[in-house]
This record gives structure tokens, C-alpha cells and sequence, in this order.
């Protein structure tokens, strides 16, 4: 009896020493590069083949959710600036929210950036694995009133729709493309394109609110704040060029001439994008065009302002097109928040 209670203990110890296992990132830095690699379906700059595609690097699995997870908590553990920290805070909270229910970010063609791991023997199979789990995981989320705006919904058939008339898409693989794109032909989207369409999605918003603005303030007073800046600030032409994809946010492209702080979430491109719109010289046109995105953000996000009411008050603020509206009123649809970033040089 002894002898099998002193091997059950040394067992137990044997097991406790195994599971406390040194921090595996133990800086900033380190933390920044897993997550990249961890991304690399969301973020490819330079699309790169590579050996393989792992199931973490599946879009918003239980594998990807976990390891994910894991590298905030270990930054969560190291000393880091204010700005850091903020950085941190933010990702953590969104944990919370129904980020994880959509795995597939509209702003992104995930399945073609999938698909360009063509030295993996097991790309088809981890393709097919991954639009199986995001229809099922859009299936399940419908069940908690969750669901893809009617924007969201297009971008996705315009990217299925470009890789079934890719030649170079195996005929399998395509198979189920095709079987994804009918299961989107029927899918209804939700009524709001704001977050506030979603269960919790206030909150998500105040909290995105929060971060990039660097203040706590409901949506109504930052209504209030606008509207004072708004009023003597004359109606300008926009005369900067847009881009034809929301692959990187108007707001990221917008910082690209300002000095690169580095950050952590791949929405905003790896940058601290309230750090680096604080050192932007912004002249009255700037401040102008960002207010009017401002306010468009709001009554988006909190008063589910419709697109074409969202486009209608960028085309009176801004002296723009229709088209350079709807580009913009998506790109506020898909990063909500982000315009926030300029707040503090306007205030």
C-alpha cells in the first residue's frame, strides 16, 4: 500500500514539474511575432509559400481561440508601456465579445490567402476543414441571433466567387466552394450593419470606443463633443485617393507616411494606431475629413444608421463621390472605432 501511494506521489510531482513550463515569450516583441505567424491567414502582405499550414493558423478554431489566448495571457505577465498595456487590455476584452462567431473578418479573402500555401501537402484538406467550420460556426451563431451584416455577406460571395473561377483550384477543393457559396446564397443577414445588431454589441463598441480614443465617453457624448468641432469647421474636398480593398483599414493606410510604432492586433496591421495618429500634424482638411468619419462611426455603430443614411452625411460633410462614400462607409462598417485613434488632436 505504501510502495503504490509513494509511485502515486512521485507521479503527481512528476506531472506537476512537466506542467510548469517556462513562459515561452518574454517580450513584446516575441509576443508580436507568434501572433503574425499565428495570423498568417488573415495578414500576407507578401504571400509566401511555406511548408505548412498549421491548425492553429485555422481562422477563429478552438485551436487558433486557444493559442491565441495564450500569447495575451503570457503578455499580460511582462512589463510594458502604457501604450502596451492599452493594447492588451483591449485584445483580452474582446475575447469576450462575438469576434470569435465569424470566422471568417469580411475584410479579409481569407480563402485566398489560404490557399496560396501551395507547398502544403495539406492545404485542399485544411481548406475544406476551415469553410466546414465557419458554416457551422455561422449555423450555431445564428441560433444567438448572431449574424453577418449584409456588407460582410457580399465581400464573402465575391471572394468565393473568385476562387471558383480560379483555374487553379483543384476540382475537389472546388466542389466545396461551390457547396459554400449555395449555403451563402441563402443565408439572411441581419437588418443592422452596425454592431449594435449584435447581442453585447454596445458594449463591444463602447470598449472599442475606450481604446481608441483613450477616454471613456458613451457614444451620446462623443455625439455632443462632434458636433461643437463640427460646426466651425467648413465643408472640404477629399482629394486623396482610395484604395479598391478594405484589406487594410482607410485609417492604417491613411498613418502610412507616420513614424511605425508597432502593435499587436492585425485589424489595425500590427500598428498602435492611437500612438501614431498622436503624433500626426493634422491641418483643418484632416480634422474635418476625420470628424465627419467620426460621426458616421457612431450613428453606424450606435444609432444603426442605415448605408445609405451613412453615405448621405459623408457626401454633405465631404465634398466626395458616391463611390468614395460607399468605400468609406464599408470601411467604417468593417473597423469600427478606428477614427477614434485621431480624437485627442481634435478635442
Amino acid at each position: 500500500m505504501y510502495k503504490k501511494l509513494s509511485f502515486s506521489l512521485l507521479l503527481c510531482l512528476f506531472l506537476g514539474a512537466c506542467s510548469k513550463q517556462p513562459q515561452p515569450y518574454e517580450s513584446f516583441e516575441e509576443a508580436q511575432v507568434a501572433l503574425k505567424t499565428l495570423n498568417m491567414a488573415l495578414v500576407q502582405d507578401d504571400v509566401k509559400k511555406t511548408d505548412k499550414i498549421t491548425k492553429e493558423q485555422l481562422v477563429f478554431s478552438n485551436a487558433y481561440l486557444a493559442e491565441r489566448h495564450t500569447i495575451y495571457q503570457n503578455l499580460m505577465g511582462m512589463e510594458l508601456n502604457l501604450n502596451q498595456i492599452a493594447q492588451v487590455n483591449y485584445l483580452v476584452i474582446a475575447e469576450r465579445f462575438p469576434e470569435r462567431y465569424f470566422n471568417w473578418p469580411a475584410q479579409v479573402n481569407v480563402l485566398k490567402n489560404m490557399l496560396a500555401f501551395e507547398g502544403s501537402k495539406n492545404t485542399p484538406d485544411n481548406v475544406i476543414t476551415w469553410l466546414k467550420l465557419t458554416q457551422d460556426t455561422l449555423d450555431s451563431a445564428q441560433q444567438s441571433n448572431l449574424k453577418l451584416n449584409k456588407v460582410e455577406l457580399t465581400l464573402l460571395q465575391s471572394y468565393i466567387l473568385s476562387a471558383i473561377a480560379n483555374n487553379d483550384v483543384q476540382s475537389a477543393l472546388k466542389s466545396h466552394i461551390r457547396a459554400f457559396s449555395d449555403y451563402l446564397a441563402s443565408y439572411k443577414p441581419r437588418g443592422s450593419v452596425g454592431l449594435r445588431g449584435l447581442p453585447n454589441g454596445t458594449q463591444w463598441y463602447q470598449s472599442k470606443l475606450n481604446y481608441f480614443s483613450g477616454e471613456v465617453h458613451s457614444p451620446l457624448e462623443w455625439v455632443t463633443i462632434l458636433n461643437e468641432k463640427i460646426k466651425v469647421l467648413d465643408r472640404v474636398a477629399f482629394d486623396s485617393k482610395l484604395p479598391t480593398s478594405h484589406q487594410k483599414s482607410f485609417l492604417v493606410q491613411y498613418l502610412s507616411d507616420e513614424k511605425l510604432i508597432e502593435g499587436l492586433d492585425w485589424q489595425a496591421n500590427y500598428q498602435d494606431l492611437p500612438a501614431m495618429a498622436s503624433n500626426m500634424r493634422m491641418s483643418d482638411k484632416d480634422k474635418t475629413l476625420m470628424l465627419a468619419i467620426m460621426e458616421s462611426d457612431i450613428g453606424i455603430h450606435y444609432h444603426a444608421w442605415t448605408l445609405p443614411q451613412a453615405k448621405v452625411n459623408l457626401i454633405k460633410r465631404l465634398k466626395i463621390s458616391s463611390e468614395e462614400a460607399q468605400y468609406l462607409v464599408e470601411d467604417i462598417i468593417l473597423y469600427p472605432g478606428q477614427s477614434f485613434s485621431f480624437i485627442q488632436l481634435i478635442i
